[in-house]
């Protein structure tokens, strides 16, 4: 069916945007007729993962959303997914939608206008063919929100709406390597973006506006730009309820880390088909000596090799600069996946 409508979508003039909103809505028929009985789940209900871009979000995405009974929603807060979120975010008209922007919002701050988008995101109401592009549930029982423009606004999230937020980390120096260099035309960073925003600098950035307002180059603006919205997603989830996950817990460890996230979510771990953990095994190169460990370790220190001595100190420099204790010059955090707050 999807390739029916990709080369009707070709043949057709003005075909391309009635065939993704037709694809859109056949596959919501089930979602739709499940809560015109049910009624739509209210936002707590939802599940909300948060991370910065290239922290393995779509991985643990996809595995989340082979639970029985959810539906994936992807990246709702991509410019190209809702006029909404342009019209709110100002986003000019010229900049790609992987441009780092990121809105800032203090958790108690009285915003009724994000209040409402968010409920309506909350709620599987921002929908797209790009939001929509897999079906994981025909007839869904919750939503799962993915999306790594939100690090920002997770106090604000949790403070009206309460949904079970999974705060994803990735080592800087992986996401950088991986932004910068292997997709770079694709993730142009500014830190000029920043600075626009009082309320964000007065709040977390006070000590370093001297440092930031010299930050000219692109690959040191990626680097702001991580420890910035991982600071201010940590520091607004400080005291909260929330489970951080490590990308490196999950690459070394998957089944005890996903065990351990499905229990907090209060889903039973053995509904997760078997399959998720074995497409793990097909992402890696392990030959008859090596072990899979041994395998992982080498992509996740990959960013070791690849980036200049220099290109890492600046890296790891805005992260500590920042206060971003879970990582040093070592590939591995210096804390384990869990619940926060600890018991």
């Amino acid at each position: 069916m999807k390739r029916l409508i990709k080369h009707t979508a070709r043949h057709i003039p003005g075909a391309t945007r009635l065939s993704k909103r037709a694809w859109v809505e056949v596959r919501r028929l089930g979602e739709r007729a499940r809560f015109a009985l049910a009624g739509t789940p209210p936002p707590g209900h939802a599940w909300l993962l948060a991370s910065s871009g290239r922290s393995g979000s779509t991985w643990l995405g996809d595995m989340l959303a082979a639970l029985p009974g959810v539906q994936a929603i992807f990246e709702p807060l991509d410019p190209r997914n809702s006029a909404r979120y342009r019209q709110l975010m100002a986003w000019p008209a010229h900049a790609p939608s992987s441009t780092l922007r990121r809105h800032y919002l203090r958790p108690s701050e009285c915003a009724p206008q994000w209040a409402d988008f968010w409920q309506q995101v909350l709620q599987g109401h921002v929908r797209t063919y790009l939001t929509d592009y897999d079906r994981t549930s025909f007839f869904p029982q919750r939503f799962l929100i993915k999306s790594i423009r939100a690090n920002m606004m997770l106090g604000f999230v949790d403070e009206h709406f309460h949904p079970p937020i999974i705060f994803l980390s990735r080592h800087p120096g992986a996401v950088i390597n991986s932004m910068f260099y292997r997709v770079r035309a694709s993730w142009p960073a500014s830190a000029q973006a920043i600075l626009r925003q009082e309320k964000l600098v007065a709040d977390h950035l006070q000590p370093w506006v001297r440092q930031v307002e010299q930050v000219q180059d692109g690959f040191e603006a990626q680097a702001l730009w991580w420890a910035l919205e991982n600071r201010v997603g940590s520091r607004q989830m400080h005291g909260r309820e929330y489970f951080h996950i490590f990308y490196e817990d999950l690459a070394l460890r998957p089944r005890q880390t996903m065990d351990a996230l499905l229990r907090w979510l209060g889903a039973p771990p053995e509904a997760l088909p078997q399959a998720m953990f074995q497409r793990l095994s097909r992402m890696t190169s392990v030959t008859q000596r090596q072990s899979v460990e041994d395998d992982a370790m080498k992509r996740l220190s990959a960013w070791q090799r690849e980036l200049s001595t220099d290109e890492q100190r600046i890296v790891l420099q805005w992260a500590e600069r920042l206060e971003i204790e879970w990582y040093d010059a070592g590939p591995l955090p210096r804390y384990t996946s869990g619940p926060r707050p600890t018991a």
